[in-house]
């Protein structure tokens, strides 16, 4: 019996052909692009923060117009509806804040004359007389210092109008942008339609902005009603400064995570100066409003708007505000939710897959 021919040799399976040139030379170019563009918007992240401010507050705000549309405004009015009644409730609230700044002021002003004439008596009770020889020399250094203390108080206070125009500015020039991106918004959509083409991405873009919308709406609604209801209980409790406190609450709960809490920190401080009962008290009142409003209030109102696990939260807070500071912490969270909107359309097959495979799909039929 003749010997079998011998087995060919298996045949080496050829390389996967590299890309041309031309694809690695688009590589590099869009790489220098992004790379360039970072740091041109690093360059200019004041200007940036701006836009993205008076974007964000415009977004934010489209609900609302669009609520006033459906009630027969135009557009126009509508903003201007809008403006005028976030101007007066600017107003209300700037006025709460300084009255008892200024009356505390004009108190101290009256009874300065007072205080003087104690504090004569108390140094006199304990044997410093003014008319003394050494006393007044003292007297003298100080007042021969003055006037360089003057410069150098002077220059600091310079220093913080400066950075309260810059601040103020700053504010009207985001003020300014939301307006002209609330008038364009019709505009800018269509725009983006055009650029999206398909329908559903159009679909994906209107839910991600309705999700920044809600949750803005929603978190005036949450604060609102956390400033209110503390600042009428830390006023019947007794409690000095309950109108401002309750402000400085409501400002405080618009930041996530950590906002209530130093909110109901500030208040207990401020109710310790009266007495241990009243500090005991406020906290208390305020441990358990956090409780109503993290598991009655907050989950009907961020039902739809915010869909995000607690950690998905903490990582956007710590994102953002490492990012963009107190600005970025409160604006996180609504970007991070139109995000996940935008990444469950992107990876919607590999999603569907992944729920689609489970234990039961996979096992053998046994009928």
């Amino acid at each position: 019996m003749p010997d079998a021919a011998p087995a060919p040799s298996p045949r080496p399976t050829p390389r996967p052909a590299l890309p041309p040139l031309s694809y690695w030379a688009t590589v590099t170019a869009v790489v220098i692009a992004v790379v360039a563009f970072a740091l041109l918007l690093y360059s200019l992240r004041s200007v940036a923060t701006s836009v993205f401010l008076g974007l964000f507050l415009a977004i934010a705000a489209e609900p609302t117009i669009v609520w006033l549309e459906r009630r027969g405004l135009s557009r126009g009015w509508a903003i201007a509806v809008l403006a005028l009644s976030t101007l007066v409730v600017l107003a209300g609230v700037t006025a709460l804040l300084l009255y008892p700044a200024l009356k505390q002021i004009g108190g101290f002003v009256q009874e300065l004359p007072e205080l003087v004439r104690q504090l004569v008596e108390r140094l006199n009770r304990l044997g410093v007389r003014f008319d003394d020889p050494a006393i007044q020399q003292r007297l003298q250094s100080i007042m021969d210092k003055l006037p360089s203390l003057l410069g150098s108080s002077l220059g600091a206070v310079y220093g913080i109008l400066g950075g309260l125009l810059s601040t103020a500015f700053t504010v009207l020039t985001v003020v300014v942008l939301a307006l002209y991106f609330m008038v364009s918004m019709p505009r800018l959509r269509a725009f983006a339609g055009r650029a999206l083409g398909s329908p559903e991405r159009v679909e994906v873009m209107d839910e991600s902005l309705a999700r920044i919308g809600g949750y803005v709406t929603g978190q005036i609604v949450v604060s609102l009603t956390a400033g209110v209801t503390s600042g009428v209980v830390l006023g019947l409790l007794g409690v000095p400064y309950a109108p401002v406190l309750g402000v400085a609450v409501a400002l405080l709960d618009a930041v996530p995570q950590v906002g209530a809490t130093i909110g109901a920190l500030v208040c207990t401080a401020v109710a310790l100066t009266s007495s241990l009962t009243l500090g005991i008290v406020t906290l208390l009142f305020l441990l358990v409003y956090q409780q109503f409003e993290n598991y009655v209030l907050a989950p009907r109102v961020f039902s739809r708007s915010v869909d995000l696990s607690p950690v998905a939260v903490f990582i956007a807070v710590l994102v953002g505000g490492s990012a963009l500071g107190p600005v970025g912490a409160i604006t996180a969270l609504p970007m991070a939710a139109a995000l996940k909107v935008v990444l469950s359309y992107v990876f919607r097959e590999r999603l569907d897959k992944i729920e689609g495979s489970g234990p039961d799909q996979d096992a053998p039929s046994t009928a």
